[in-house]
C-alpha cells in the first residue's frame, strides 16, 4: 500500500514537472503566428537605420480615409517621418477639406506633416493675387492650430503668372512679403517655398528674404532629355542658400514619368540611388521623394504593387543593399506588438 502510494506521488510529480516544462513551448507555439510579423517589423527597423535619414515622402490625401491612413502607417514604420501632403488649389474647397482631415489624422499618428496651399491651375494676376494671398494667410492659421510641421506658401507659382500684370520678379517680391506675414502666424516650424527649378537663378538674384527655406522640385531629366543639369541646380541652391536653407520638396528620375527615364524598374531604382547619393553628398539634409502612389511616378502603382525602387533604392539607399518586406497589412502588424510576451 505504501509502495503504491509512493509510486503514485512520483507519477504526480513527474506530470507536474512535465507540465511546467511544456508551458513555455506551448506558449511559443500559440504565439508563433503573432511573432512572425514582429520579426518583420524588427527587420524593417534595422533597415531604416541603413538608409539616408534625410529621406521623406510626398503623398496625396485620398477620398478613402482608411486607405490614406494605411499609407501613413507604412511610411512611418519604414522610417519616413517627414510627409509632404499634396498642396491643394486654394479655390478647391472640397479638396482642401479632404486634405485637412487627412492631415489631422497623420499628425495624430506622429507624422511631421509639410503642407500649405498653392494656386493650382489658376492664373496669377495682380487681381487674383489678392485672393491667393488671403488663402495663404488663412491656411497658415489652420496649419498652426493643427500641428503642421512646416508650412509651404506655394509650389512652383512662377509658371502660373500672366507675365503682364504679374511678372516673376513681382511674384518673388509678393511671396517674400507674404512669408513675413505668415511667420507672425505660423510658429510651429519653418516657412518654406518650393520654387520652379527653371527660376532658381531669379531667386538667387533676389534672395529669399524672410522665407526660412527656399526649396525646389528637381528631377533627373524628362521627355527623353537626360544630362547632369539636375546636379547643377542642386549645387546652385546649396551655394546660394546653404545646406540648411534649402532642400528638395520633390525629387525623382524624370518630371514626365519614371517610365520616361526607363521602363526597366531596376534602372529606375539605380537612378534614384544616384540622386540620393548626390543629394546627401551636397550637404542638403532633407529630400522628399515624389510620390508615394501614382502609376506614372509612384513607389506604389495604382494596382497596389510596389516598384523595384521601394526595396532597392528608397529603403536601402547607400552602399549596402538589403531587402525589406514591405507590407500593406501594417495596422495588424503594429497591433501585434502588444501581444508578444515581454
Amino acid at each position: 500500500m505504501l509502495k503504491n502510494l509512493k509510486h503514485s506521488v512520483l507519477i504526480i510529480l513527474i506530470v507536474i514537472i512535465l507540465f511546467f516544462i511544456s508551458m513555455p513551448l506551448l506558449a511559443s507555439k500559440q504565439f508563433s503566428n503573432k511573432i512572425t510579423p514582429v520579426v518583420r517589423m524588427e527587420n524593417i527597423n534595422k533597415l531604416k537605420y541603413r538608409k539616408w535619414s534625410g529621406l521623406g515622402m510626398g503623398l496625396f490625401s485620398t477620398k478613402n480615409s482608411s486607405e490614406f491612413d494605411e499609407y501613413v502607417d507604412i511610411l512611418l514604420v519604414n522610417g519616413f517621418t517627414e510627409l509632404r501632403i499634396g498642396l491643394p488649389d486654394y479655390t478647391d474647397t472640397t479638396y482642401i477639406a479632404q486634405t485637412k482631415a487627412a492631415i489631422v489624422r497623420a499628425v495624430a499618428k506622429g507624422a511631421k506633416v509639410i503642407w500649405g496651399i498653392c494656386s493650382g491651375q489658376n492664373l496669377i494676376t495682380a487681381e487674383s493675387w489678392v485672393n491667393f494671398r488671403a488663402a495663404i494667410l488663412d491656411t497658415a492659421q489652420w496649419a498652426q492650430d493643427n500641428g503642421v510641421y512646416e508650412f509651404l506658401i506655394g509650389n512652383e507659382e512662377e509658371m502660373k503668372v500672366d507675365g503682364t500684370t504679374m511678372t516673376v520678379a513681382q511674384l518673388i517680391i509678393n511671396l517674400k512679403e507674404v512669408a513675413t506675414e505668415v511667420k507672425q502666424i505660423f510658429t510651429n516650424g519653418n516657412v518654406a517655398y518650393s520654387c520652379w527649378a527653371i527660376k532658381i537663378d531669379e531667386w538667387i538674384a533676389a534672395g529669399k528674404g524672410n522665407i526660412d527655406i527656399l526649396a525646389s522640385n528637381i528631377f533627373m531629366g524628362g521627355d527623353g532629355f537626360y544630362d547632369n543639369h539636375w546636379k547643377t541646380l542642386i549645387n546652385k541652391l546649396v551655394n546660394a542658400f546653404g545646406s540648411e536653407g534649402t532642400y528638395l520638396t520633390e525629387f525623382a528620375p524624370s518630371y514626365s514619368s519614371l517610365d520616361d527615364y526607363s521602363e526597366d524598374e531596376a534602372m529606375q531604382a539605380e537612378a534614384v540611388n544616384e540622386m540620393i547619393e548626390y543629394i546627401e553628398a551636397s550637404g542638403i539634409t532633407r529630400a522628399l521623394y515624389f510620390v508615394w502612389k501614382c502609376d506614372d511616378f509612384g513607389v506604389m502603382k495604382d494596382n497596389g504593387t510596389y516598384r523595384f525602387l521601394w526595396d532597392h533604392a528608397l529603403l536601402n539607399s547607400g552602399s549596402e543593399k538589403f531587402t525589406a518586406v514591405p507590407t500593406i497589412n501594417t495596422i495588424s502588424l503594429l497591433n501585434t506588438i502588444a501581444l508578444v510576451p515581454k
